[in-house]
């Protein structure tokens, strides 16, 4: 205790009982605790001014320690490897998070019962810490994905690839070049680039260099230059005969093994990738070698100006077909048919039968029989695709021509037919009109006009009209069961179904058949859902339109999905 008296420059007390009042404010200030105003009025009331100083001096002193550590506990509290869940609050100074935020900012361990205030990354991040030292490296790298990378591969022995020197590059990571120094001589030694002593900035650049050479990736400019100045000439050859083998297999002329930079093939190669035109002593190099597919590349504008005709929905004219030919663009030709015929993912390419069919089809010249078939095995003859309607308007024109040469109405009913299948009824229209029918015979070919022209006018909506050409066919000629089904079709159209029943039943004794009826059935539906003809159908036969139901399962489901 005489000690503290003679710290706290208060010796006369020391002959004062030992329980007094300033041996406890002595004491109380030595353990650090702040004094209460009544214990400065007693230091004061006892003149002991020295002391009061000496003790406010080292409260000072405290709160000065205490405030630094209060901002650097702020500071070091940002760090990002602090799990989120805990509360960004900064920790009291006798937490025992206050010393995991020093230990995070040394890189230290930590002990097990401290990992829970750290995430997985602090883990990486003290390996990716001793992995540096491991390998004597020295610079600030990033602590990220690619340096891992980089560090892992040293650890496991394998070469670094040429995006990796690049990172070291970016970051002049020169020190890696130790670890590197094999990986580098091989390098250097396979594209003859020694003899030089580059500075540490250029051998990570010359490394760079060489790896992307080894990667079959050529030099820029810039890097072309570093070589041309530095003399590394024969490896500017090496990376040259790289350029020759990739514009080969670019443009399609690897049948010519020879690397040799002062071929002629060279020279011819580099014009085309610098997209200049190549003159005809050129074409005619490359024609003598047979690289037919790299002569192609020559008219690579003509072939870009058919494309674009293409994709702008024109046709090729009969020039541009012998264009393509002559060329060997016949892509070309697949790719304008089956834009025209809308075929989607359908290639035609290795189909010459099916080619030569689409050809004539767009020459508006009419398909025989055998053609026909070929489209129909090839499912290419669907109702309303564009085959489809394209085939039925030749046979309509082909009708048309008949007539003219024939005057055998049988050929206009067949030409309003194909036109109804080709989509165009206006002109069905056109070859069933009032005069073409009075100069019809009587009788069955008169019927036949009326109904055709009957289906024409249901097409385009006109169903009163239609109906009157229909109830004409059957006055013309009762036997026939088409103008019949008409009737049933167009009374099923507007709501009559009862009366349409009756009508269908009248075309089956006349040879229709049952599916002629279902099929007129499934072409309302399709065009407008009607729940009325549904119940109907069912209530009338469940057994047979049981096949209706599709159809409500199929509305009910488009309806839910909106």
């Amino acid at each position: 205790m005489t000690d503290l008296y003679k710290k706290y420059k208060a010796d006369h007390f020391q002959e004062t009982s030992k329980l007094n009042p300033l041996s406890f404010i002595l004491r109380k200030a030595e353990l650090g605790e702040m004094l209460k105003r009544t214990e400065w009025v007693w230091l004061d009331k006892h003149q002991l001014n020295d002391t009061k100083v000496i003790i406010k001096s080292q409260e000072n002193y405290r709160n000065s320690i205490l405030r630094e550590i209060h901002n650097e506990l702020i500071e070091l509290n940002q760090n990002q490897f602090l799990l989120s869940l805990y509360s960004r609050a900064i920790p009291p100074i006798n937490s025992e998070r206050a010393l995991v935020l020093y230990k995070l900012h040394t890189q230290e361990e930590l002990s097990d019962t401290e990992l829970r205030f750290v995430n997985e990354n602090y883990h990486k991040y003290i390996d990716f810490i001793n992995r540096k030292q491991k390998y004597k490296i020295t610079e600030e790298i990033p602590f990220d994905k690619n340096f891992e990378t980089i560090l892992s591969k040293l650890e496991d022995e394998i070469p670094l690839c040429a995006d990796d020197i690049e990172c070291l590059c970016k970051c002049n990571a020169y020190s890696f070049l130790y670890s590197l120094k094999n990986q580098f001589a091989h390098l250097k030694k396979k594209y003859k680039a020694l003899g030089q002593k580059e500075s540490e900035e250029y051998s990570l650049l010359l490394f760079r260099i060489l790896q992307q050479l080894d990667e079959k990736k050529l030099p820029n400019q810039e890097e072309t230059q570093y070589l041309r100045k530095n003399e590394f000439n024969e490896t500017l050859v090496q990376a040259q005969q790289i350029d020759f083998s990739l514009l080969k297999k670019k443009y399609r002329a690897t049948q010519i093994q020879e690397n040799n930079i002062a071929h002629h093939l060279y020279k011819v190669l580099k014009k085309l990738d610098a997209g200049l035109s190549l003159h005809e002593s050129d074409i005619n190099f490359l024609k003598n070698r047979k690289l037919n597919e790299t002569v192609k590349f020559a008219y690579h504008k003509e072939r870009d100006a058919l494309i674009r005709k293409i994709a702008r929905g024109h046709d090729l004219k009969p020039n541009d077909i012998a264009w393509c030919e002559e060329h060997d663009f016949e892509e070309i030709i697949f790719r304008w048919l089956e834009n025209a015929f809308e075929l989607g993912n359908y290639k035609i390419a290795k189909e010459p039968r099916l080619v030569a069919i689409l050809k004539k089809m767009k020459a508006d010249n009419r398909l025989n029989d055998d053609e026909v078939v070929v489209l129909q095995c090839r499912n290419l003859l669907q109702p309303s695709s564009k085959i489809f309607t394209t085939h039925h308007k030749l046979e309509a024109q082909f009708c048309e021509k008949q007539f003219q040469r024939t005057k055998n109405h049988w050929d206009l009913v067949n030409a309003s037919a194909h036109w109804r299948k080709a989509d165009d009824p206006r002109k069905a229209l056109k070859q069933t009109d009032s005069v073409v029918v009075k100069q019809a015979k009587p009788g069955k070919v008169k019927a036949a006009l009326f109904t055709t022209r009957g289906g024409a006018l249901r097409d385009i909506n006109k169903l009163k009209e239609a109906e009157k050409c229909a109830l004409e066919a059957i006055k013309q000629y009762p036997d026939s069961h088409n103008p019949y089904t008409l009737m049933g079709a167009l009374c099923y159209q507007t709501r009559r179904y009862e009366e349409g029943h009756r009508w269908f039943e009248e075309a089956i004794k006349r040879g229709a058949k049952p599916y002629n009826h279902d099929a007129e059935i499934k072409r309302i539906l399709r065009k407008k859902y009607d729940p009325e003809l549904i119940k109907y159908l069912l209530k009338k036969d469940p057994d047979r339109f049981y096949w209706v139901k599709d159809f409500s399962r199929k509305w009910h489901n488009k309806k839910g999905r909106k």
